[in-house]
């Protein structure tokens, strides 16, 4: 059975947060929209663009925590109008982005206009935008069919990856928690990471997360983990 390609019934879908609404405490993720990033051309010019990540979660970071060094991502056009069916080598950025002009001129990150960068040219640079799940998954769709003309449903990617956004969900949570206690959220980050590769029954939290049915316990055994470091003053 051949499947269709995928577009947003309701552009809002598309993003988790946008603007002044993204929680800074949020680990960096696939999808993340940045402004003001300075990048370096083939000649060695630079100019400051809007980017969005394109490397998989699990392909970020090697520790769970610190970005590598080199980070894949792709240019955001402006003012792009046209239809999410046929302009496969990108991925709409349609309003509510803030970068786009209206719903007839939305931004558009193209998959063939790559370009590497550091964290730190990232954080020098402002995040504007982070994908809702729906969203990732259907950016990872359009970015699969434009290599290969393979068209892989989003539910698929979901079943694939709901875990690691799982997890991305619970860092941010511990963060803003372990914030009032003051710490960093690198260090809160960490220490998340941490907890969740402790075993629990002899299976790695982290490889509870792939099974749907646990994460609700899971999400609760980390509030009570929580509150019983408030309690220990660590």
């Amino acid at each position: 059975m051949a499947h269709e390609m995928e577009r947003p019934e309701d552009p809002e879908g598309l993003y988790r947060a946008c603007g002044d609404d993204i929680v800074a405490a949020r680990p960096t993720l696939t999808g993340d929209v940045f402004s003001g990033v300075e990048l370096i051309d083939a000649d060695g010019a630079t100019h400051q663009k809007t980017v969005m990540i394109l490397d998989h979660p699990c392909s970020l970071r090697t520790d769970g925590v610190n970005l590598l060094p080199r980070l894949t991502v792709a240019e955001v056009r402006h003012r792009q109008p046209g239809k999410w069916e046929g302009c496969y080598n990108r991925f709409f950025l349609p309003a509510p982005f803030p970068e786009a002009e209206g719903p007839k001129q939305p931004s558009a990150a193209f998959f063939d206009a790559c370009y590497h960068v550091s964290p730190e040219q990232l954080d020098a640079g402002t995040r504007v935008a982070c994908l809702s799940d729906f969203g990732l998954n259907l950016l990872l769709q359009r970015r699969v069919h434009h290599f290969s003309r393979v068209v892989v449903p989003t539910f698929e990617f979901q079943n694939a990856n709901g875990a690691v956004y799982d997890e991305a969900d619970l860092v941010e949570e511990w963060c803003i928690d372990r914030e009032d206690d003051g710490l960093k959220p690198l260090e809160a980050a960490a220490e998340c990471v941490s907890w969740l590769r402790e075993e629990e029954d002899g299976v790695r939290r982290q490889t509870l997360l792939r099974d749907v049915q646990r994460r609700s316990t899971l999400r609760r055994q980390m509030r009570a983990h929580l509150r019983a470091l408030r309690r220990s003053g660590s």
